[in-house]
């Protein structure tokens, strides 16, 4: 039987489906040339792989059942095979398959039986096949989606959107070199700087746009914990000749620290009793703290730098935290030990009383609802107020103690600081909210910076401002490095899984989980496995034992899909024979001597 020369593209795919069922075709009359193929090695064998693979599977079942009707040719020597080329020559095919080859493919392609009901499923497992080890880290608290296999098995992501807080990250850090205990953290839109309250050095860090420190501001008196600055205001107001002026309140002297542009101390006016916040009211012009001791709020004109008449105005009991609604001039002054809120308006007239939840600390206007809300440190809870109604119109769970709470412009989230766990919880205008991000200690300062976009917030512990930003990349899945090249040589060199295990750090499964083939003509077929059904024999909490995909292919034309809980690393076994297109285009004489040949 004499050679032929063919190649796949040429031919229609149900002759080349003809040749590997080795049926009879008429066979063409034969030619003095050769059908090149115009194109690279790679994707002369991806386009090789995926015509045997599409021939596979869809006949894996009838082989496995009945591989004794199957016909064969048996007088090539050859078998299938296609001979190396060099640059810019033709390759070249000889016959199909032969006994033999179609044999030896057939004992890699049956499946044993590996279910729990077998006396021992592993024994032929681990000494008959070839095994790989895979795995994945969710560095995200929250549960991300993972595709695996297949031209989207890989995990460059994007740029995170502002919306995107999960990919948040702690880029630097920031440190004064006579900081001790940082509080207060405010940004200064007329110079573009951040400014951080060091309490017991008692002086005030300035950084720049490039996080560089340019000065520490020192108050008087000098000695540690004399002045102790817990809380700064800058004064918005830019029709103010003071625009861009900071206040300290500085709660042991009993003081008000004013600080103009060029960093100098040029007033020191006298408050109530350990004042322990301060805002700007960009309506009235006039700078307000909160008096813990005297239960008082003392109002000072930011003009003029002198108390204002009717000051100090009565609050409730341990005021401790004050916030300005920039609409209409309401202030709002949390009563720590009453648990509820004082409200006093442009003319400082109380107009309100505010229940909300256990001990109240700090009080935060969003300018994307239009509404006020109010930290209450014990009851875990934020309270959202109607400015209009003063009434509570939702009341959110939150972390552990929060304290402080801050207004990012970039995404119009509202993010409140649990310092009992070291968490953000991040509100949305809609109410919904992101629970439980780590981004470092979490203290009483906390700012954000429209200029660099990023979020500064003290740390205390170590005397240092962490700098919160964003992930280079919106993937939160890190698989280990062996990962791409088995998925790159399974592509090109497809497996056939016998067995595969799943093993979760956590005590939560795996979810969601779809076994997607697709199509020539693109569409897909999914699959859905239920882990709940995969328990281990061994283990009943986070081993799975995924039986269902034994006899599945890895290639170019599938792919898993999973949910993976997050924080978590899944491991997964996979126990595999691989068909290599070397098991169908074998090696050949030369190409000059397979020319004179065919000819």
């Amino acid at each position: 039987m004499k050679a032929e020369s063919f190649f796949i593209r040429p031919r229609p795919l149900s002759q080349f489906i003809d040749l590997l069922a080795a049926k009879t075709i008429e066979k063409p009359e034969p030619k003095k040339d050769y059908k090149i193929f115009a194109g690279t090695d790679e994707q002369f064998f991806m386009q090789a792989a995926g015509e045997v693979d599409d021939i596979l599977s869809k006949d894996k079942r009838e082989i496995e059942d009945k591989p004794k009707k199957n016909k064969f040719h048996t007088s090539s020597k050859n078998a299938f095979r296609v001979y190396p080329r060099k640059p810019d020559q033709p390759y070249y095919f000889a016959e199909p398959f032969s006994k033999k080859l179609y044999g030896n493919f057939i004992k890699k392609w049956k499946v044993r039986d590996t279910w729990p009901s077998s006396v021992n499923p592993y024994s032929d497992i681990y000494r008959d096949f070839l095994k790989l080890q895979v795995t994945l880290d969710n560095t995200s608290p929250l549960p991300q989606q993972v595709t695996l296999w297949g031209d989207a098995g890989t995990f460059d992501g994007t740029l995170p959107t502002p919306d995107q807080v999960d990919h948040h990250t702690v880029t630097g850090t920031m440190s004064a070199p006579a900081g001790i205990e940082p509080q207060g953290i405010v940004y200064n839109p007329a110079t573009e700087q951040i400014l951080v309250a060091n309490q017991i050095s008692g002086n005030i860090s300035v950084f720049n746009s490039n996080n560089q420190l340019v000065q520490v501001v020192q108050l008087l008196p000098s000695l540690p914990g004399l002045t102790s600055p817990v809380a700064i205001a800058i004064n918005t107001n830019s029709s103010s000749s003071h625009y861009g002026y900071a206040y300290v309140a500085c709660s042991v002297s009993n003081q008000v620290a004013v600080i103009d542009n060029l960093l100098n101390v040029v007033s020191m006016i006298t408050t109530g009793t350990r004042p322990l916040a301060i805002a700007f009211n960009p309506i009235t012009t006039s700078v307000l703290t909160s008096n813990l001791v005297d239960n008082t709020v003392t109002v000072i004109d930011a003009e003029t730098l002198i108390e204002r008449p009717g000051s100090p105005l009565h609050t409730g009991h341990n005021p401790t935290g004050i916030g300005v609604n920039p609409e209409n001039g309401d202030s709002y002054v949390a009563n720590s030990l009453d648990n509820n809120l004082t409200v006093f308006d442009h003319t400082n007239a109380s107009v309100a009383t505010i229940a909300v939840g256990i001990y109240p600390t700090s009080i935060i206007y969003n300018p994307a609802t239009h509404a006020m809300y109010a930290i209450s440190s014990k009851g875990n809870s934020v309270a959202r107020i109607n400015p209009l109604t003063y009434t509570v119109t939702t009341t959110l769970a939150t972390g552990l103690k929060p304290l402080h709470g801050f207004f990012d412009s970039d995404n119009s989230y509202l993010y409140v600081q649990n310092t009992g766990d070291n968490t953000f919880t991040i509100i949305r205008p809609d109410n919904t909210k992101v629970d439980g991000l780590h981004l470092g200690n979490q203290n009483t300062g906390g700012a954000f910076n429209p200029f660099t976009h990023s979020i500064y917030v003290s740390d205390t512990a170590h005397n240092t401002v962490n700098i919160i930003g964003y992930l280079d990349t919106t993937s939160f899945i890190t698989p280990d490095p062996g990962y791409a090249a088995a998925n790159a040589e399974f592509r090109l060199s497809p497996a056939i899984l016998q067995h595969v295990k799943f093993v979760v750090t956590g005590q939560e499964r795996l979810s969601a989980f779809r076994r997607n083939r697709f199509t020539v003509f693109g569409t897909a077929r999914s699959t859905p496995m239920s882990f709940d059904a995969l328990t281990s024999p061994q283990s009943t909490l986070n081993v799975s034992e995924a039986f269902e995909l034994a006899g599945t292919l890895i290639d170019n034309k599938m792919n898993w899909r999973f949910t993976l809980p997050g924080l978590q690393r899944v491991t997964i076994l996979l126990w595999y024979r691989q068909f290599m297109m070397g098991d169908f285009l074998a090696a050949s004489p030369d190409l000059k001597s397979l020319k004179q040949s065919i000819l």
